[in-house]
């Protein structure tokens, strides 16, 4: 029972965000963003137009994603760059609705419907790798499926069955405010602006007393920015929430996700009538303070910091400057992400002192910002034909990826010239290993077992590319291709 639950909580693999497009198991863009991050960590960027890596993706790509007669461009390249009995293209195409069984399983795995095209995609893999790489003479001049040439190659394989887990392509959710660039969405809730120190004016700070303003709604009919400040009594005697039932913020549906949203008593909602200024904080419950945003949103990031808030200002009696600002792309109707500030005025914000960016994002689901339409990003969902990131007691007959992927990590790393490093990397693996294990086995909520889950993911990609790229620049191979 307990593996059972455990399998059915992390066997789901996510894809991109927005726009809404269906991709029915890979997202090459997704996969070149998190392979190469995990290859270079945080000089990918500069490397992903070179012509090696290019190579490298191209050779991914065919061994994992490729489907449906698509790639013979791919192809191409890799005879225009000598890589050793490339094939046509139709040696290694399948179906698209056979991809996750091919290409989301162990790098050994038999493909039960056609083991000759698994074979061919992963010749390809280790050959290109082997074309980019300097193993040694003979390993150059016959090709290797062995040792660190064949580890590499794993290693790219799993990296892009990662990207598909952690869903989401980050180009989709970046943002702006107040002229920073904010990265896109990487399994962090929120971002910290200008070192948490929110741009209320030193005349604003004087200002004790209580009050509250709304910008009301534009021509899209979407909230603009929240800005109060909050005292005792205004918080103490919010009372009862109206009924907000009847109001619709720009973008809203009623799109529910079993299982993947955790909204509370099974409701499974993705959207949430979300308060600027939180009813607890004295927020008004009408429309110029409700915008569309996720349960993830509402419930995992905002309501944690407004919850200090009202601790604080009960506890204290003292002023908070406060401010919510939703930021916008364009004239999309929904929300990328809010602006929360505040600032405790009484103790100039030793009590209280935060400017933070919160995505308005959920795992799981791509939303359409534009209009509020979402779907299911996670095509794995429920389904028995894809390795999942962990399993409750992973081994050879029953692998995980964290199983898989470290076998091939010792291969490449376990030596004296990254040792330490490699040590390093692998108490941290096992410590997320140990906690993915556990999620699912006491009947937890799946929804809730979904979260934790792509937060572990997350961390083992972060993990990943911290120590991956330091550790392949002390090997021979890398540096004879990328110095």
């Amino acid at each position: 029972m307990i593996k059972r639950i455990t399998a059915f909580c992390l066997a789901l693999v996510l894809v991109s965000s927005v726009p809404i497009t269906t991709y029915a198991a890979c997202n090459d863009q997704q996969s070149e963003t998190y392979v190469t991050q995990i290859i270079f960590g945080d000089n990918a960027l500069q490397r992903q137009s070179d012509d090696n890596v290019k190579l490298l993706m191209d050779a991914l790509y065919l061994c994992s994603e490729q489907s449906d007669n698509l790639g013979q461009e791919k192809l191409d390249n890799l005879k225009l760059h000598k890589v050793r009995k490339v094939p046509s293209l139709s040696d290694i195409n399948i179906k698209d609705d056979c991809l996750l069984d091919c290409a989301h399983n162990s790098w050994e795995y038999e493909y039960k419907n056609n083991v000759e095209i698994k074979n061919t995609r992963k010749k390809i893999l280790n050959n290109s790798v082997n074309k980019v790489f300097d193993f040694g003479f003979i390993n150059n001049l016959f090709g290797s499926s062995s040792g660190k040439c064949e580890s590499f190659s794993a290693l790219l394989y799993y990296s892009h069955i990662l990207s598909d887990y952690l869903a989401s392509d980050p180009s989709e959710t970046t943002a702006n405010v107040k002229g920073k660039a904010i990265e896109g969405y990487s399994g962090q809730p929120y971002v910290i602006i200008n070192g948490d120190k929110p741009y209320f004016t030193a005349q604003e700070k004087k200002n004790i007393g209580s009050y509250y303003e709304y910008s009301g709604m534009d021509s899209y009919g979407r909230c603009g920015v929240a800005y109060a400040c909050l005292d005792k009594e205004e918080v103490t005697k919010s009372g009862p929430r109206k009924n907000i039932t009847g109001i619709t913020p720009s973008g809203w549906s009623f799109d529910k996700y079993p299982n993947i949203v955790n909204s509370g008593a099974g409701a499974a909602y993705l959207y949430n009538r979300c308060h600027l200024i939180a009813h607890g904080l004295g927020g008004a419950d009408d429309k110029n303070n409700l915008i569309t945003g996720t349960r993830y949103m509402n419930a995992d990031i905002m309501e944690p910091l407004e919850s200090d808030v009202m601790d604080y200002i009960k506890k204290t009696g003292n002023h908070v400057l406060y401010r919510v600002t939703p930021i916008y792309k364009s004239d999309n109707l929904v929300a990328s992400g809010v602006q929360m500030e505040a600032y405790s005025i009484e103790d100039s914000g030793e009590g209280v002192c935060f400017n933070r960016y919160c995505y308005n994002v959920q795992p799981g689901v791509r939303i359409n910002y534009m209009n509020g339409k979402s779907e299911v990003s996670d095509v794995t969902f429920e389904k028995d034909n894809v390795i999942p990131f962990a399993t409750y007691n992973p081994s050879e007959q029953n692998p995980d990826l964290i199983y898989e992927m470290k076998k091939h990590l010792k291969i490449l790393f376990d030596d004296p010239d990254t040792k330490m490093t490699y040590d390093s990397m692998i108490s941290q693996i096992d410590a997320i290993a140990t906690d993915a294990r556990k999620v699912g086995i006491n009947d937890e909520n799946p929804a809730k077992c979904y979260l934790e889950t792509k937060e572990l993911e997350y961390e083992y990609f972060e993990v990943l590319k911290t120590y991956v790229p330091m550790m392949l620049e002390k090997q021979e191979f890398f540096k004879s291709a990328f110095q």
